[in-house]
């Protein structure tokens, strides 16, 4: 009978006599410890990628020159193409329609910092340019993102040829329209 008793307590699973708990299995690691190690590869390649890869700035096969240039030189040329705005101040107007008018803020994307200069000791040239686009405009055709982009357009060629006679010619690259409220 003690024989009995010593395989009652050898077998798994089962409560061995006099209040001793058996002996868990061993658990096979091997699964958890492989999918440690691929959300760890993962997430090395993911990193990675997103610190070498090309930004905007640099395009294509230029990513690599841009990458062997110095620190200082990229400096430079992020700032020689860095936008420059010149905000004009609201315009209201009589639209075609005698009942409608368009309340519109323009921003002027230029060339340069000096061009931006220039455009604001002229001003008052510009808007004169503008107020007869503006007020030719139908209220209808100002509704729909293609207005919209015709009206920007014919803005900036207005502007342009207002320029036309200075220094300032062609130094408008944009017309961006901010701020419209047509009543």
């Amino acid at each position: 009978m003690a024989d009995s008793k010593a395989a009652v307590a050898a077998a798994p699973g089962k409560d061995a006599p006099g209040g001793a708990k058996p002996v868990p299995k061993k658990k096979n690691r091997k699964p958890m410890i492989i999918i440690g190690v691929a959300v760890l590869l993962v997430a090395t390649v993911a990193g990675a990628f997103l610190m070498l890869r090309p930004h905007d700035d640099a395009a294509g096969a230029g990513a690599g020159a841009a990458a062997d240039k110095g620190a200082g030189d990229k400096d430079k040329k992020a700032d020689a193409k860095k936008p420059v705005f010149v905000d004009f101040d609201t315009f209201t107007v009589n639209l075609k329609d005698p009942e409608k008018f368009l309340q519109i803020k323009l921003t002027f994307q230029v060339k340069s910092d000096a061009a931006a200069e220039g455009l604001k000791e002229v001003i008052p040239v510009v808007r004169s340019a503008m107020i007869p686009v503006l007020s030719s405009q139908d209220a209808a055709d100002l509704m729909t993102n293609d207005g919209k982009g015709k009206l920007a357009r014919q803005l900036a060629d207005a502007a342009n040829q207002a320029l036309a006679d200075g220094d300032l010619k062609d130094a408008l690259q944009a017309v961006l329209i901010t701020h419209m409220i047509i009543q």
